[in-house]
């Protein structure tokens, strides 16, 4: 299996699982968070803070995964 098809399974995965638990997932596409990702709550209408310090809104795809499975 290639490394893009391993990526794009785990980024359907962490949709579905975010879903589940009433959360969006969008991938930020601009500014030094490009490429990270965002976790979104519809009802608040916003992202959620991150742990980190460096990228206060957006998460990697191993913490996005590990925010969700708690």
């Amino acid at each position: 299996m290639a490394q893009k098809d391993m990526l794009s399974a785990r980024e359907r995965r962490l949709r579905r699982g975010a879903a589940r638990k009433g959360l969006a997932i969008r991938k930020a596409s601009h500014g030094q968070d490009r490429g990270r990702y965002l976790v979104v709550d519809p009802e608040f209408g916003g992202p959620i803070r991150s742990h980190s310090r460096t990228h206060p809104y957006s998460f990697s795809l191993e913490e996005a995964e590990n925010y969700i499975a708690e």
